[in-house]
Formats: structure tokens, sequence, C-alpha cells
């Protein structure tokens, strides 16, 4: 028996705890990510999105959205710590209702076309590898004014808000017409076209790990406090990479392989996949192009940002 065991058994029925015996799991040497890598094939969530319009009315929920869950959470909607991956699906003339939270969400247009996002009184199209943000207590809502079903890839920080206990939501109301008819006046504030983003990643010099990517931005910074994202072309190998955040990637266009921390995944367009903070992650492709969600600003901001290349 320690010596001092009397000693650390009266502190711990004191509340109190000694830091010798326990200093490493209070300062651990270095991150260890809960969660292993995930990938979500869109072959598998696909007919899920079409059982949810067929089986599941708009005017029954909030949203129509199937969320990414990783089953490293035990059972918590989380698909890596921090942030949230899902799809949402709407049909002809649904209408999702407004509501505006403190989390930091974004759209990015899948199948999309024909759908609408309404932020803050501005009307936001919704082409082909648009983004669209939806900063913290923006009212926002979606309407598909198309012809056929339309589906397109969300993400947001809920587990970090609610891991702060930040969080705060507010529903608007269904029935209030006036909340569509606004105009696309203002649209660029929230608003990333999809061909304009290509445009940048086609001219962009190849970074640290040899691919060609463009970080959104505003004033020079993350496109929000809480969310940092980037648009990346592949083109061969790149360099392995591990870093201090968090990141989800969808596959917008092309298939390839990423080698993430022990695993490897085989993946095409409309893949979901993640990778956990300080996990060695590689991808390779011969062009294909990846929407990249990540927690990057939060690191940054507290600075605790930290890339390293193999």
């Amino acid at each position: 028996m320690r010596s001092d065991a009397a000693l650390i058994s009266a502190l711990e029925r004191s509340n109190i705890h000694p830091l010798w015996d326990r200093y490493q799991r209070i300062t651990p040497m270095a991150p260890r990510a809960k969660d292993a890598p995930m990938h979500w094939r869109w072959r598998d969530i696909e007919p899920f999105t079409e059982r949810a319009a067929e089986e599941v009315a708009i005017e029954d929920v909030e949203r129509r959205a199937l969320i990414l869950a990783h089953p490293a959470f035990d059972g918590a909607t989380v698909t890596t710590q921090n942030l949230l991956g899902a799809f949402t699906v709407l049909q002809p003339g649904d209408k999702a209702v407004p509501h505006r939270h403190t989390a930091a969400a974004i759209r990015f247009s899948t199948r999309a076309e024909g759908a609408v996002t309404i932020v803050n009184g501005t009307r936001c199209e919704m082409k082909e590898a648009d983004l669209v943000l939806t900063p913290p207590m923006c009212w926002h809502g979606h309407i598909n004014q198309g012809g056929r079903r339309t589906v397109w890839f969300d993400a947001a920080n809920m587990p970090a808000i609610c891991a702060l206990d930040a969080s705060f939501f507010e529903p608007g109301m269904r029935h209030d017409e006036r909340f569509w008819e606004v105009s696309d006046a203002g649209s660029s504030e929230y608003r990333f076209p999809g061909e304009e983003t290509r445009r940048k990643v086609a001219s962009a010099t190849p970074g640290p790990d040899g691919a060609r990517t463009v970080r959104y931005t505003k004033n020079g910074g993350s496109v929000m406090p809480t969310l940092d994202l980037f648009f990346t072309r592949a083109e061969g190998t790149t360099r392995p990479r591990r870093t201090t955040y968090n990141a989800i990637c969808l596959v917008v266009s092309g298939e390839g392989r990423s080698s993430i921390g022990e695993q490897s995944f085989e993946w095409s367009q409309h893949d979901v996949f993640t990778i956990p903070h300080w996990t060695w992650a590689s991808h390779t492709s011969r062009a294909a192009e990846l929407f990249i969600v990540t927690d990057r600003a939060i690191y940054e901001r507290l600075e605790l940002l930290r890339e390293e290349y193999g």
C-alpha cells in the first residue's frame, strides 16, 4: 500500500484531490481524441433522405434533417467533438420554419437547386457548391421553390456551444408569410457562390500539404468566430498533417482515398468523413474537391492552435 494512501482517502472524502497522484490525468502529455475517424457513404444516406421526405411531414417538425452521429459519443448527437454534420431534405413547396440560435451553422448545396435559405431578411439561393452562412442569432428558414426534392449538407457547432452551456434557441412563427417575401439584396454577406470559390481554388498556390485550398473569410479572418471553413482541391497525395482542431469533410466532387489515423477510406461524391483532432491525415485523388468544416477558429482565438506535418 502507498505510504500516502490514508491521506489521499481523507482528502477525497473532503472533496480535495492531491495533484501528485493524478497530474497526468489533469495535464495530459498531448491531445487524445475520443473518436476515431468515421466515414458515411452517400449511397447509404440517400435512401434515408427519400424515406424521410415521404414519411415525415415538414409541418410536424422543426427540420427534416438527418444528423451523422458518431458512436464514440455514447449516443449523443455529435459528429466529431464540437461539430455536427447533417443532410436536410425538402420536398417541392416545403417551408422549414424560421428559428435562430447561438450556435453557428452553414448550408452547403449538394442537390439543392430550387431551394432558398432566408437569413435575416435576405434571400440566398442555393446553387451547386454554394455556401450559405447562418451566423449566431440570425433568423433563418428554408423553402423549396423548385419542382423536385432538394438535399443539402448542414454543419453547426452545437456540441461546442452546449459544452459551454451557452445555448439559446428561439423559434419563429410557422405561418408568418412576411418572412419569405424578401429580396436577395445583401446576400453576399451570407452567400459564397460555388463558381467563385472554384475560380479562387484554381488560381491558389498549393499549401504546405500540396493541395490547393481556399479559406472562406470575413474581414481577413474566419468566416464566423467559432467556425472555420475551407474548400480544397486534392491532386495526388497530400502531405500528412495533424492539428489541434476537428474537421468534417464533404466530398463535393470526384473520388479518392484518405488515410486518417490507423484507418483508410475510399470515398466518392457527397460522402462525409471526419478528421478528429490531433490525428494524422492525408488524402489521395486525381482532382477531387472537398468542403471542410472545422472548429479551428475556436482554437486560434484561444491560442491553442497547433499544426504538424509529417
